[in-house]
């Protein structure tokens, strides 16, 4: 598992597999095993690397403030350190709007976009979820009532309920809880930021304004299931990028590469090839 000094900070990445290279980026708080599931899938046919953002797992962690763009940012400068030229780039969640802002500020250093579960906006109860989990760390910090309200806002009752799903969260769980409260409270502010709803943002255009300028061939995957990030945002994203493909998969929920890993795999694997095509 190497580290890459990109000036100024260093970030931690996993990589297996041969073929063309595909940047994963992981959602809120969680580092490179947020894909833990998906990573031996696709590197039957592609070089993995799977990051720890800025802040977060091995990669250096600096004082908060942080941002979306300023992560972006960060794996452009990843992107010419590796010297690979463009390459896919695949980001889920919280990393979905991450490689958005990369597609958008770094568009020649892509060769594909996926985001999975990502959002360019939040809507309001989007907004009133993070704010209520910031307001529970402050109160109770990085706490076992913190952690299960996390997991059963980003897995399905069906996953949960299953032996394998319920390790899965704890195992979640755990990954989260390795950030400080203080850490975790600037990455929700981050978010919050990045969706303009912060003091001083209410007339700031969203980030959904700049979609249209992505050339970037996209792949938009949501789920009917996703309790945290509704499809309506997903919808969203697809509708302004022009030529952009959508799908949803049913019963996924916000994690599909924990939940249903073969076949957000699959879906990704037949998007790559259609661009061969």
């Amino acid at each position: 598992m190497p580290d890459i000094d990109i000036g100024g900070a260093t970030l931690h990445y996993a990589t297996s597999g041969t073929g063309e290279p595909i940047l994963l980026i992981p959602g809120l708080g969680l580092d490179h095993s947020y894909y833990r599931f998906g990573i031996p899938l696709l590197s039957r046919h592609l070089q993995v690397l799977a990051v720890d953002p800025r802040g977060i797992g091995r990669s250096t962690k600096p004082p908060p403030p942080y941002t979306v763009e300023a992560w972006a940012d960060d794996f452009a400068a990843m992107i010419d350190k590796l010297a690979f030229g463009p390459i896919h780039v695949l980001g889920s969640s919280l990393g979905g709007s991450m490689a958005l802002a990369l597609a958008q500020r770094h568009p020649g250093k892509l060769k594909s976009l996926i985001v999975v579960g990502g959002f360019s906006e939040l809507d309001r109860a989007t907004e009133l979820n993070f704010r209520l989990r910031l307001r529970l760390i402050e109160k109770l910090g990085m706490s076992d009532e913190v952690a299960d309200y996390m997991g059963l806002w980003t897995l399905t009752r069906k996953f949960i309920n299953s032996d394998a799903g319920y390790a899965t969260m704890r195992a979640n769980q755990a990954n989260i809880r390795a950030n400080s409260a203080a850490s975790y409270s600037a990455f929700v502010e981050a978010l919050l930021k990045w969706g303009r709803c912060q003091p001083g943002q209410e007339r700031e255009p969203k980030f959904t304004t700049l979609l249209g300028s992505i050339r970037t061939p996209t792949l938009v995957v949501t789920s009917d299931n996703d309790h945290l990030i509704p499809r309506e945002l997903s919808d969203l994203t697809a509708a302004r990028i022009a030529g952009s493909k959508l799908v949803v998969m049913p019963g996924a929920g916000h994690i599909p590469f924990m939940e249903q890993p073969d076949e957000v795999v699959r879906i990704v694997f037949e998007f790559l090839d259609g661009l061969d095509g």
